[in-house]
């Protein structure tokens, strides 16, 4: 899944203002492209132009206002629905059209599922690359997402806590979101209150929250350098205990000090408890998280020494410890620190170790990888082409890969392929439910 975060939402400021809105345009929706977005024609101010188009079907007449232009597309926004395609569907949310999160919740289920299991399928295609068998769609239900980055902002009235709208830096402000976890959609409320405690007027901050097994651990960013004076302290410890968080924290990632640890937010993985770092990176949600673990726990054979690259917090890997001898290659230090400190209490050490690189600039060498019976990778949205081209290399027998991309993922399998493994399965998990994206797992051996 992407590690890649949102920028913190920001208040607009004036030398980034938008040009005035065009007039409304009528025009028909040609297609509905890989992102969910409609594509049309139209003439615009005398020129053809190809529109995007936002919450449309194939074959809708729409109603729509240019924003902007993305090179030679005109970025729109829905106006309304003229003439509805008979399959178009209510969404399930009073935000949707205005919440950037969903795109899609307008679709029949039937398409929609269709269209998540194809989305890996065509990226592969683009490369040249076939699997050998494609599994069916692992689907993930509506108030199943355990984490979440809310956009916060102080406002003259209060406070304002939800997800950005779409292409625009704007706040809508969370009622409702059949998504999220609904102890995670509970947040909202003493967000709220705890932003109108701690940001000067006008500023924003984001929550970055895990549903752990102990409950909410929320790391607050500010967008700016704030104190952390003794008034926010008390905020943030009211803020815990309002919300009946695990743990809660302030700062960036890599800098976050905890202010309120009410109880150790834990993670059980296989025989180890895991105490996440502050803004952790976990699966989206519980049900794909298993789903993944199965299909690793399933492929890897009789293969009894693993190295797990990109590993984070170990969520692959260390559920087949003590069984297999697993070796956890990770870039981030707090995430390695607390499979260390896991495996010590656990006593498991001297089967399973983490270590620090950065597999982006310096790859895990084929060398190396020889030393292993299987290789497991989950790199961010970017992909893994540095580390799939020393996988392409070595020897290893079978390779298990999971992305939260089809394009960095078809890429980085082309590399592998090219090696000589085969794609033997490939399997689409619909982890962002009613978004463009899609996670997937895939096994290749030699």
């Amino acid at each position: 899944m992407a590690r890649r975060r949102q920028p913190v939402a920001r208040a607009p400021r004036r030398a980034a203002a938008a040009a005035a809105p065009s007039a409304p345009i009528t025009v028909t929706v040609d297609a509905v492209g890989p992102g969910g977005t409609g594509r049309a024609s139209a003439d615009v101010d005398g020129t053809p132009r190809t529109l995007s188009i936002p919450y449309v079907l194939a074959g809708e007449t729409v109603e729509v206002r240019v924003l902007r232009a993305r090179g030679e597309r005109l970025d729109t926004e829905l106006v309304r629905v003229v003439a509805p395609a008979p399959q178009r569907q209510p969404p399930a949310c009073r935000h949707f059209g205005a919440c950037g999160g969903c795109a899609v919740q307008h679709w029949p289920d039937d398409a929609y599922a269709a269209w998540k299991a194809e989305a890996p399928v065509s990226a592969l295609r683009h490369r040249g690359v076939t699997a050998q068998q494609v599994l069916p769609l692992v689907r993930t239900g509506p108030g199943t997402r355990r984490r979440a980055d809310i956009a916060l902002r102080r406002t003259a009235d209060g406070a304002c806590a939800g997800f950005a709208r779409r292409a625009s830096h704007d706040i809508v402000d969370l009622a409702e979101c059949p998504v999220l976890m609904p102890a995670l959609v509970a947040l909202a409320p003493p967000l709220r209150t705890l932003m109108a405690a701690v940001l000067p007027r006008g500023a924003a901050a984001e929550a970055v929250v895990n549903w752990t097994d102990t409950g909410a651990d929320v790391l607050l960013v500010p967008e700016d350098r704030l104190p952390l004076d003794l008034d926010r302290r008390m905020a943030l410890a009211a803020f815990a205990e309002a919300a009946d968080a695990a743990r809660v924290a302030w700062g960036g990632r890599r800098s976050a000090e905890v202010v309120a640890a009410r109880r150790a937010p834990r993670l059980r993985l296989g025989a180890v408890d895991i105490e996440p770092p502050p803004g952790a990176f976990l699966q989206a949600s519980l049900a794909s998280e298993a789903a993944l673990q199965q299909a690793v726990r399933d492929w890897l054979g009789p293969a009894m020494r693993v190295v797990d690259l990109y590993g984070g917090v170990g969520t692959l890997s260390l559920g087949l410890v003590p069984q297999r001898r697993v070796t956890i290659v990770e870039g981030d230090r707090g995430a390695v620190a607390a499979v260390e400190a896991g495996l010590r209490k656990a006593a498991l050490s001297g089967v399973a170790a983490a270590q620090m690189r950065d597999l982006a600039r310096d790859p895990l060498p084929a060398e190396a990888l020889n030393a292993f019976d299987a290789a497991v990778f989950d790199p961010p949205r970017a992909g893994a082409a540095a580390q799939a081209a020393e996988l392409a290399r070595s020897g290893v027998p079978t390779v298990i890969a999971v992305s939260c991309d089809p394009v960095s993922f078809a890429r980085d399998a082309q590399l592998l392929v090219g090696g000589g493994y085969r794609l033997e399965l490939l399997m689409p998990v619909d982890q962002f439910l009613w978004s463009p994206h899609v996670e997937l797992a895939a096994l290749f051996r030699r």
